[in-house]
């Protein structure tokens, strides 16, 4: 998913027309960094499962306290069963990761009576009732899944922290955020620094840069992080780059010059729709009045 990018990009700490920033903009979206370039501000999307990592993270004790604390004490009892309904289809599928992402799994609804009652608490999880259960499955599930794929010998420390990205010839740091484990056994600690990717090839100049980030403060990192891709089928693996580190200034500094020159065609929704409903300029591209979301003529003109 593409949260840390918005959420870095509203950052107040980081200026905008940052060369890191508008690179990775571009590569999101060449329509997004225009409107960010020309200043307008993203709205930061909502993003369940990071909504529900950053809970996580924050130390809320157990998945209950956290629906309660969203105004749905009275669907504890669905959550329960939506999540032996998700083990039991497991069991009976094996060999498929994550099989209740499938059409066929019958879980993960509720009737329209439950619905109704509980309005008021779904806006607190962008409105839609398909959070609920995304919320509810990256905690008991998909958290899990990842560790098992990390291998780690005991608990890990799952916190979120922000990294400080900096290149040659680049005078400002980057804060940027990122989902971090420490796995300490005994003399031995383990990083990782973890992203989660929509499909499993990811974006090569935002794993590149967190490789080569170092962490807030003036101490380095104990030892060498190990930066993983994680998707939502509870697949993780350690990020593999196509490109040198030696190359990734040079193609920063010329994706930062696209963003200043064109051109900035709408790409996500000429390639890739879906991605356009986690992009934080939807209001800028898309014209909301409309029966049907249609991009605008401005967003068109690259």
């Amino acid at each position: 998913m593409y949260t840390d990018l918005f959420l870095a990009l509203k950052d107040d700490q980081n200026p905008r027309g940052h060369p890191i920033l508008a690179a990775l903009l571009y590569v999101f979206c060449p329509a997004a960094a225009r409107w960010w370039l020309a200043g307008a501000d993203p709205e930061e999307p909502f993003d369940p499962t990071w909504r529900s990592l950053s809970d996580l993270a924050a130390g809320e004790k157990t998945l209950k306290e956290a629906l309660e604390r969203y105004g749905f004490e009275g669907l504890i009892e669905q959550a329960r069963k939506y999540i032996e309904q998700v083990e039991s289809y497991r069991r009976l599928n094996k060999r498929t990761l994550a099989p209740e992402l499938s059409p066929m799994f019958p879980g993960g609804r509720l009737d329209v009576t439950e619905r109704h009652l509980y309005n008021k608490a779904i806006e607190n999880l962008g409105g839609k009732w398909a959070h609920l259960f995304a919320y509810i499955r990256v905690w008991a599930f998909c958290v899990k899944d990842w560790e098992d794929r990390f291998r780690l010998s005991v608990e890990p420390e799952f916190t979120r922290v922000d990294i400080i990205m900096t290149l040659p010839r680049v005078r400002r740091p980057l804060r940027f955020p990122v989902w971090q484990w420490i796995a300490r056994h005994g003399y031995t600690r383990r990083y990782i620094l973890g992203m989660v990717a929509t499909n499993p090839i990811h974006d090569q100049i935002r794993f590149g840069l967190v490789r080569a980030a170092s962490p807030e403060g003036n101490k380095p990192w104990p030892v060498q992080p190990e930066v993983w891709a994680l998707q939502l089928n509870g697949q993780a693996a350690p990020c593999e780059m196509s490109f040198s580190e030696d190359d990734l200034p040079h193609l920063v500094e010329r994706l930062a010059e696209l963003v200043a020159d064109g051109p900035h065609p709408p790409l996500n929704a000429l390639q890739e729709p879906s991605r356009c409903r986690l992009c934080g300029y939807q209001a800028q591209c898309y014209d909301q009045r409309s029966t049907r979301d249609e991009l605008t003529s401005l967003a068109l003109e690259f």
